[in-house]
């Protein structure tokens, strides 16, 4: 019955349900979202082109006429904005009310980390107009096109790292069924393996299973590793 309660928690980890909301959720929830994103390759959550939204909006303002603390607030009131982030209208209200710089409204930002660095890029563009008197229309809608870029790209990787990734949890899965197939034959896990050589051949597949897991994802995650700019591996 062990074997069939350890499968039925892998069941349930994979079909547990995830939704829109970008917020990190806490305790044991967030334990279930960062596991079901390894299992299944999803390490982003869905939902989070808010962000490039986001910048996009605000440089419609600041094209007309707006300056940037006024756009990014015209910005957030947007629906798919204020739904995503309903904090940040708040947070740029209180930047305006002690007069500081527009581009703090997201630092810390109470999201998850690829929203987070979603975010510092366009906080990096803000500075850049409030440092140095850059266009803030034109680094804004740098900032857009790049999280556009970037979204595009990373979903080009999980198409192409999508097989190879279902092999991977396919293969590790196979071992299970010997002992769930015993189970479901009314054999159980003690009549199955005990004798000595029987116990013996399980720790060795269980063994390779684990070796060839590890060099799996060793070979996935160097293929989705960004390459460097000269155009050689990382």
């Amino acid at each position: 019955m062990t074997a069939l309660a350890v499968l039925l928690a892998v069941s349930a980890v994979l079909v547990w349900p995830h939704g829109e909301d970008d917020r990190p959720p806490a305790g044991a929830a967030r334990w279930g979202r960062r596991l079901y994103g390894r299992i299944t390759g999803r390490d982003r959550p869905s939902g989070t082109d808010w962000v490039a939204d986001l910048a996009e909006l605000a440089a419609v303002g600041l094209r007309a006429g707006l300056d940037l603390r006024s756009a990014a607030e015209v910005a957030a009131r947007s629906p798919g904005v204020a739904q995503a982030a309903p904090w940040l209208l708040d947070r740029l209200a209180d930047a305006g009310r002690r007069g500081s710089s527009t581009a703090e409204a997201l630092a810390d930002p109470p999201v998850l980390r690829p929203v987070a660095a979603d975010l510092a890029l366009l906080a990096r563009a803000w500075r850049l107009s409030e440092g140095v008197g850059a266009a803030a229309s034109r680094t804004t809608e740098g900032a857009a096109a790049a999280l556009r870029a970037r979204t595009a790209a990373q979903a080009r990787a999980r198409a192409a790292l999508a097989g190879p990734r279902a092999s991977m949890r396919v293969l590790t899965a196979l071992p299970l069924a010997g002992p769930v197939a015993g189970l479901a034959l009314g054999l159980s896990p003690t009549s199955l393996y005990g004798s000595a050589a029987a116990r013996a051949s399980a720790l060795v597949g269980v063994l390779l299973a684990l070796a060839g897991w590890l060099w799996a994802r060793r070979l996935v995650g160097r293929a989705a590793r960004p390459a460097r700019t000269s155009g050689g591996p990382s």
